[in-house]
C-alpha cells in the first residue's frame, strides 16, 4: 500500500513493517502474546506479478491443568477463559493439547479448548477414564 500501512484490530499499535530494502521489508510484531500464534500471509501485488509467502509462528509453552475452588467442571466457556486470563494465560488449542499428549501427558479430566470443544488427554486407558478397553487419544 506504499506509504499506506495500518495494523487493526489486537494488532494495532504492535506491529509494523520495517523496510529492509525497496522490494524487501520483515512484519515486526512487538509485545508477543500467546494468541499471536498462527500463520501469517503476505502478498505482494505489483501490477501483474502477485507474490505470496505464509509464515508460521510458533510459541512455545506448557499445557497445564486448572483446578477451580468449587470443584472439576464448574467453568463454562467464558469463565475458562477468564480463569487463564487471570493466570496470563489462554486456553489451549488442539494442536497444543495433541502435542502435549504425544509427549506423555495423560490426565483424566475433560478442559475446554480454544474452539469450544471439550477434550481429554489419555495414554494410559483405565476404568475412569473412558474404560480400559479405550485406545490412548485425545
Amino acid at each position: 500500500m506504499g506509504f499506506h500501512k495500518k495494523s487493526y484490530g489486537r494488532f494495532h499499535g504492535r506491529v509494523h513493517l520495517q523496510a529492509t530494502t525497496q522490494n524487501d521489508a520483515s512484519l515486526v510484531i512487538t509485545d508477543i502474546t500467546l494468541e499471536d500464534y498462527g500463520k501469517y500471509k503476505c502478498e505482494v501485488i505489483d501490477g501483474l506479478e502477485d507474490d505470496t509467502a505464509v509464515v508460521s509462528l510458533d510459541l512455545q509453552g506448557i499445557v497445564f491443568p486448572y483446578f477451580p475452588r468449587l470443584g472439576r467442571y464448574n467453568l463454562n466457556f467464558a469463565d475458562a477463559e477468564k480463569a487463564c486470563r487471570d493466570q496470563d494465560a489462554i486456553v489451549a488449542s488442539f494442536d497444543q493439547l495433541y502435542d502435549a499428549w504425544r509427549d506423555g501427558l495423560d490426565w483424566c479430566n475433560a478442559g475446554w479448548l480454544n474452539d469450544g470443544s471439550v477434550q481429554y488427554p489419555i495414554t494410559k486407558p483405565r476404568e475412569p477414564c473412558g474404560g480400559k478397553n479405550t485406545i490412548p487419544g485425545v
